[in-house]
């Protein structure tokens, strides 16, 4: 700035800019703000007094808009001494918190394109800041959308959205792969994939959104209380979160539940012998009047709250097991620690479990045949003859397709004496009709007379089958 001044005389906030193109990209921003909680004794001396003293406002509700030196502030140390001010004070924590929690909002800010412009420093930032404050307004109903206090809408309809969205796309892939493959088993797994994720995003959005909603109720009353020891004690508590969903489920739910259900009536009960007590040391009667007033009201409020923290923990279980459900199942999909049994036939038969033909029917289903149901596999050392209840494969030891023979083209199957090798046998396939190339036979060769004997026998048997 002082080079650009001792040589033009002018400052850089007078000092005209050109811009043959100015490019910002525009971006997306997902918020989210968890709830105001009371901190610990060893957290306030960690975080020092004056961030301690700020912490507790913000808890508080005190809120300065448009004072001091900044747009926001807080007000330290204030303390509510009459009725009016109590009152005042427990509607701007209440707003405060409603305000200050949100979960998931997404906020998209546009880009900035700028070409051949000119303009000084001043006019660039007014122009950006009026372009973002203009995108921040237009992202409003997205954060009040997003809001704890209100259930988060906006997540409940993205979830929403998500299952039918799968419940329509799932079942037309699924119907394409049976087009595909000429199977209608796909179609039908597509149909239970989109029937699955429509109910699971249905009842774990409403279960989401239900439970902040509870927990916003909860929260609130607990101010009503008068009792600020006791939202504290409420606050440190380690609470079931809805994101911890690999680990709630419906029965920790419940527990977890239950046990702030049976604190919140003994902290009720309680109450009203404690708080006149406690008041009459400090302020004698009228310590003993307000004590009784807190104690009564504590003892309606607060069962009242531990039942809603039960509903809170309990949807927020339901939600969980939906969804570690759903985990666990794509783990056994992508862990199986053995492969799936083979069904044999047109009638997928179960017979007792055998890793050979399940590994083999599991590389059926990788393949050309994949589509169609698995009979039987011989291993023959060097290759593998694949047979579905269709058709022949031939694979390579290196996985490369040697022969793909239709049964309905097959008229017989012989094993006979290799002719360049008196120790080979090869297992000759006699076709219906002469082929492209005048042939009408395919010979497989085999190392062991026992081997071509049993490729025959499995041939001859799925060249029946395949004519039932």
């Amino acid at each position: 700035e002082n080079l650009i001044k001792q040589k033009t005389g002018k400052t850089i906030s007078s000092q005209s800019m050109y811009f043959k193109r100015l490019t910002i990209l525009p971006c997306q921003v997902t918020l989210s703000v968890a709830p105001v909680r009371a901190l610990a004794k060893q957290q306030e001396q960690f975080e020092g007094e004056e961030a301690s003293a700020i912490h507790a406002a913000v808890r508080k509700g005190d809120l300065l808009v448009g004072e001091g030196s900044g747009v926001l502030g807080v007000k330290i140390g204030g303390k509510n001494q009459t009725a009016i001010s109590v009152v005042q004070g427990m509607l701007k924590s209440i707003l405060v918190d409603a305000l200050l929690r949100c979960d998931g909002a997404s906020l998209n800010f546009e880009g900035v394109a700028l070409f051949h412009h000119t303009s000084n420093n001043p006019q660039l930032i007014t122009y950006l800041g009026a372009h973002y404050l203009a995108s921040l307004i237009s992202n409003v109903p997205a954060l009040i959308g997003s809001l704890a206090a209100f259930g988060n809408p906006l997540g409940l309809m993205r979830d929403l959205g998500d299952g039918v969205s799968d419940f329509v796309n799932e079942p037309v892939k699924g119907f394409k792969k049976s087009m595909e493959e000429m199977d209608p088993s796909f179609a039908l797994s597509g149909v239970a994939r989109g029937t699955e994720s429509l109910a699971r995003h249905t009842v774990g959005g409403f279960a989401d959104s239900a439970a902040m909603l509870t927990e916003t109720a909860a929260k609130n009353m607990a101010v009503l209380t008068l009792d600020r020891k006791y939202a504290q004690r409420r606050d440190r508590v380690m609470k079931l979160k809805a994101n911890d969903a690999k680990s709630a489920t419906i029965l920790k739910g419940l527990e977890s539940g239950m046990q702030k259900l049976v604190n919140g009536i003994l902290e009720g009960v309680t109450g009203v012998v404690s708080k006149p007590i406690r008041g009459a040391e400090r302020s004698g009667f009228e310590g003993f009047a307000k004590g009784v007033g807190k104690g009564l009201l504590g003892l309606i409020m607060k069962p009242v709250i531990g039942t809603t923290d039960l509903l809170t923990d309990t949807l927020i279980g339901v939600k969980g097991s939906v969804e570690s459900a759903n985990s666990q199942g794509m783990m056994a999909l992508h862990n199986q620690v053995r492969p799936r049994r083979a069904l044999y036939g047109r009638d997928r038969v179960v017979k007792p479990y055998r890793i050979d033909d399940a590994t083999a029917a599991t590389i059926q289903s990788k393949l050309c045949i994949g589509g169609e149901e698995y009979f039987s596999h011989v291993d023959m050392n060097k290759s593998v003859a694949l047979m579905s209840v269709k058709r022949l494969l031939i694979l390579s030891s290196d996985g490369r397709e040697l022969l793909l023979l239709p049964f309905s083209d097959v008229r017989k199957v012989k094993v006979l004496p290799h002719k360049s090798d008196p120790n080979g046998f090869v297992v000759t396939i006699y076709l219906n009709e002469v082929d492209a190339s005048g042939s009408d036979c395919r010979e497989v060769k085999c190392d062991e007379e026992k081997m071509a004997n049993l490729l025959c026998e499995k041939l001859t048997e799925a060249i029946n089958g395949s004519m039932m």
